[in-house]
């Protein structure tokens, strides 16, 4: 506020030609900006209120008729909805503290290693490279139970039983977590490896000259250092991790049965495959809101310890 009123006075102390030309580049600045405004209006804000309207609507007769949060109250009395939650939180639980676990380890490696580092690190990258359905397909071919290079090993080399990585329910879902941290553990390890280079080395010099082993200095002196960036790879990872809907898409498609069907997978069913588009809508927007509320919640935490 006060500098607000700094800024008025400044602008009215300044002359009229300077005033013209600051208010010359104030519009051409709004100008510029318009076209990326409309874009978000039109990409997210637009496609988001049509999603809120229909899920109030109901079309399973053909005709849209009005049933306000009728969708909302079924949704919380559909069992497969109620599976849904449960395997969207098992899956986004599972996969993000394996990419954690995962990460800090190859970081801390790669940290400790000197100039070779960075060509093993383009090479861990690779996953996060590629084109995300190309890729999937690829492991879709590796993991075939009759024809998948994975059971040609463990069949024929290994003489073991072949098993059916994605028909089988109690197996399929621990096969996409494996994908999703095979594809996005990198991810992870770039943020904390950045966070490594920021830990100031006197400290854990002082700790190793005080006898500090590798355990407590990692314990007591790196990962408080690395808070901020777990934080940050936790708020990323978890909101992309509770939304993941293209690797169970192409790998599973949300089976076999229900088994691996996320809320984003029910949805895409309900609202595409069979037209109920207010049901599939109001999933989604519970699905939106749950982001919502656990982005929120890995903020204010974040900002609670950076001002802590």
């Amino acid at each position: 506020m006060i500098s607000d009123v700094g800024d008025i006075a400044r602008r009215r102390t300044q002359p009229p030609r300077i005033r013209s030309q600051e208010t010359s580049r104030t519009r051409v600045r709004r100008a510029m900006l318009a076209p990326l405004v409309i874009l978000l209006l039109l990409l997210t804000i637009y496609p988001t209120v049509y999603a809120v309207v229909a899920s109030l609507f109901s079309t399973r007769q053909g005709t849209p008729a009005f049933v306000g949060l009728g969708n909302y109250i079924e949704k919380f009395g559909d069992p497969v909805f109620q599976q849904s939650i449960a395997i969207t939180l098992v899956f986004t639980i599972a996969a993000v503290g394996l990419e954690l676990v995962l990460g800090l380890a190859v970081a801390l490696v790669l940290f400790d290693m000197r100039g070779e580092h960075r060509l093993i690190r383009a090479l861990l990258l690779l996953p996060m490279a590629a084109t995300p359905v190309a890729v999937l397909f690829g492991w879709k071919v590796i993991l075939d139970p009759s024809l998948g290079v994975l059971n040609w090993m463990i069949g024929d080399v290994l003489g073991l039983a072949r098993p059916d990585w994605l028909g089988t329910p109690g197996m399929a879902l621990g096969t996409l977590i494996g994908v999703d941290v095979w594809q996005w553990t990198p991810f992870v390890m770039i943020i904390l490896f950045g966070g490594l280079t920021a830990v100031s080395g006197e400290v854990v010099e002082a700790a190793l000259i005080d006898g500090a082993g590798w355990w407590t200095r990692l314990r007591y002196v790196i990962l408080p250092a690395l808070q901020p960036y777990l934080m940050v790879a936790v708020l990323f990872r978890g909101v992309d991790a509770l939304k993941t809907f293209d690797s169970i898409q192409v790998l599973t498609g949300g089976g076999p049965g229900s088994s691996t069907t996320t809320i984003n997978v029910y949805a895409f069913k309900q609202g595409i495959q069979f037209l109920d588009f207010g049901s599939g809508s109001a999933a989604a927007i519970i699905l939106l809101i749950v982001a919502m509320a656990f982005g929120k919640l890995a903020s204010r935490f974040m900002a609670k310890e950076a001002y802590a």
